[in-house]
């Protein structure tokens, strides 16, 4: 019993009185997917999780997919599919390709394809009215420097100086 090894595979089935939008957040963490790689989860056909694992490896999975509130089906491998898994690990890419090819839950991207979408980033609106090239080339750093506006000077015309008269006080060396 300890050569048996099983297949993980995900229909979509929840467990009852499972909230679906909380299941696909929670499957979304655990796999580490996007909106995009949850819905594939859910496209109603069935979906190959893990392929020839052992029985602690399904286990783990069970326990995780029951809380996330999704059911998780298990099915043995036979020794055939178990020489095939074993093989396609260390063969040639041809036939990965084909074991690929042959699951139907699976497609190949085109070659000339992206597998993800680009993102579209949202800049921001930046004033560059401001910023102009430099078309002589012979510029340097220094015509880089921005200008420093002179201080403004102090109008002080309104003072004057006055002589101080500083009173006599009594020498500290003399005890009278």
């Amino acid at each position: 019993m300890a050569d048996t090894h099983f297949d993980l595979s995900f229909d979509g089935t929840l467990v009852p009185d499972a909230d679906p939008l909380v299941v696909h957040q929670q499957l979304g963490a655990l796999f580490r997917l996007d909106d995009a790689g949850v819905a594939r989860l859910f496209t109603g056909r069935t979906v190959l999780i893990k392929r020839a694992v052992d029985a602690a490896t399904a286990a783990k999975f069970e326990r995780a997919f029951v809380q996330a509130g999704a059911v998780l089906a298990i099915t043995p491998c036979t020794p055939d599919e178990m020489k095939e898994s074993v093989a396609g690990h260390g063969d040639t890419d041809a036939n990965r390709m084909t074991a690929v090819a042959d699951t139907p839950s699976l497609m190949l991207a085109p070659q000339e394809d992206f597998l993800e979408p680009p993102r579209i980033a949202k800049m921001p609106d930046l004033d560059l009215s401001s910023l102009s090239l430099v078309s002589s080339p012979d510029w340097t750093l220094e015509d880089c420097q921005p200008t420093v506006a002179p201080a403004p000077v102090a109008d002080i015309s309104h003072l004057a100086l006055v002589d101080i008269d500083i009173p006599k006080t009594q020498d500290l060396n003399n005890t009278e």
